[in-house]
Order: C-alpha cells, then sequence, then structure tokens
C-alpha cells in the first residue's frame, strides 16, 4: 500500500483511529492490499498521517480482531486469508469433505494416539459406567497448510476395536466407524464457546498467546442415540468464521 494514498481528515467528526482503519479496510476490500502483503510500520504511519501512536495502534488493533490483518513477531503486519467459513454448525460433513466443497486442500497432523481409561466423570455421563477404555486421538487439521482447529476425540473401543493402530494423518474418523465398524452415523450436538487460547495450542494453531479461539464440544450419536464420539475442538478465532441457519418456528 503506497502511504500517500492515506490521507486523513483532521476536521472530519469521525475519529482519526476510524478514518485510517476505514482507509487500509477499503483497500483490502478493492484489491489494493492482498494476502500477504505488509502494511507500513506503526511509525511509519505515525509519521505520515502526523498522528498518535496509540491512534494507530487502534486502527491496526481492530483491524487485526476482524481477521483482515495479521502481526507476525519480528516481521511486521500483513493482510490475512479471508476466513474459512464452517458450515458444521448447520450441517454433519467431515472435515476433509467440507474443506474439498470449499476448493481448499484438507491435511491432518496427529499429535497422539493411545488408549485411555473412561475416569473423567464428563466422558462417565456420555458414554455410560460401563464403558472402560476409550480412543484418544489428538490432531491438527490444516485447509491449505494452513493450521485451522486443534481436535481432541474420545470414541468408546468397544465400538471401535483396534482404532488406536489406524493412520488418521490420512484416514476419516467418520469414514472408519461407517464403513470399517458397520454402525450409521445419525446426528450430533454441538456447544459453541469463546476462550483464550491454550498454552499448549500457541505452537499448534500458531496464534498469539493471547488470542482468542472457539471452542465447540460436539457429541456424536448412532442410530439409536448411541453416542459414539465426544470431541473438543479449538478454532482459530482470526481465521474462521461460522454460519447457521435457523427455521422459523410460529
Amino acid at each position: 500500500m503506497m502511504l500517500e494514498k492515506i490521507k486523513l481528515q483532521k476536521e472530519s467528526p469521525l475519529p482519526l483511529y476510524y478514518q485510517l482503519k476505514s482507509i487500509i479496510k477499503t483497500e483490502i476490500e478493492n484489491g489494493g492490499l492482498i494476502q500477504g502483503d505488509l502494511i507500513p510500520s506503526e511509525r511509519e504511519l505515525v509519521e505520515v498521517c502526523q498522528i498518535s501512536r496509540p491512534t494507530v495502534r487502534q486502527a491496526i488493533n481492530e483491524l487485526v480482531a476482524e481477521g483482515l490483518l495479521m502481526r507476525e513477531k519480528g516481521r511486521g503486519t500483513f493482510v490475512s486469508k479471508p476466513k474459512v467459513d464452517q458450515w458444521f454448525l448447520e450441517s454433519l460433513l467431515s472435515f476433509s469433505k467440507e474443506m474439498e466443497l470449499k476448493g481448499m486442500v484438507p491435511s491432518t497432523k496427529v499429535i497422539s494416539l493411545e488408549v485411555v481409561k473412561a475416569e473423567d466423570p464428563v466422558l462417565i455421563d456420555i458414554f455410560g459406567e460401563d464403558c472402560n477404555e476409550l480412543v484418544c486421538l489428538k490432531r491438527v487439521r490444516y485447509a491449505d497448510g494452513q493450521p485451522l482447529v486443534v481436535v481432541t476425540s474420545y470414541i468408546p473401543l468397544q465400538i471401535a476395536p483396534g482404532l488406536e493402530k489406524e493412520d488418521f494423518s490420512s484416514a476419516s474418523l467418520y469414514d472408519l466407524i461407517e464403513n470399517k465398524y458397520g454402525n450409521q452415523i445419525s446426528y450430533v450436538t454441538r456447544v459453541l464457546e469463546s476462550i483464550n487460547v491454550h498454552k499448549e495450542d500457541v505452537e499448534w494453531l500458531q496464534v498469539d498467546p493471547k488470542a482468542a479461539v472457539q471452542l465447540i464440544k460436539t457429541t456424536a450419536y448412532l442410530e439409536g442415540d448411541r453416542p459414539f464420539e465426544y470431541s473438543i475442538a479449538r478454532y482459530r478465532g482470526d481465521n474462521n468464521s461460522f454460519t447457521v441457519t435457523l427455521k422459523y418456528r410460529k
């Protein structure tokens, strides 16, 4: 972005930070700034606009919060990738299938895969007291090489014996549950929250330690209302959005 394009109207009733924010936002929306472009530094903007650093910082912070810009420590502030709109609040698709429908390339990194005891009260409440062992699968899911979400899934071992031996860098959990283990997936329930990023997820999601993430808790059911998976997914807040379709009920 050429600094010469930044012209603030100091006599305008609009706050100076808002004017600067609007100019940068318009450049992004009109294609003057594209994904990966480096914007001028705070010092450069202060000098060119003749405004205070806190004013510049407020404009940049709001654009970062809206997902239009991203900061990289030691490098500067860049135009972000467009947010990935997640449809799974209105339809039931595997992550890979949803990314492929969006024209993106999905990939997965398995952090851990092991059999654990069903000792957590939350898991006992979901799967029942007769469930003794669970497969615990923790993954990072990517779209076009960009980390979107860290997911931890719990699946009763009695539903899918041997699941802990599968290669989930390429295998689909839901495909295995249906096609290998002969089950019919029926529906899921989901709860969405906003939380601060976990320390352990900062590296996996490549986010600022102070970033917010979207937490999705999912319980998935087979036909007959039998729960087969409980998952905790932590989505990057800066590059995901969620779409919900609601029908009006009188």
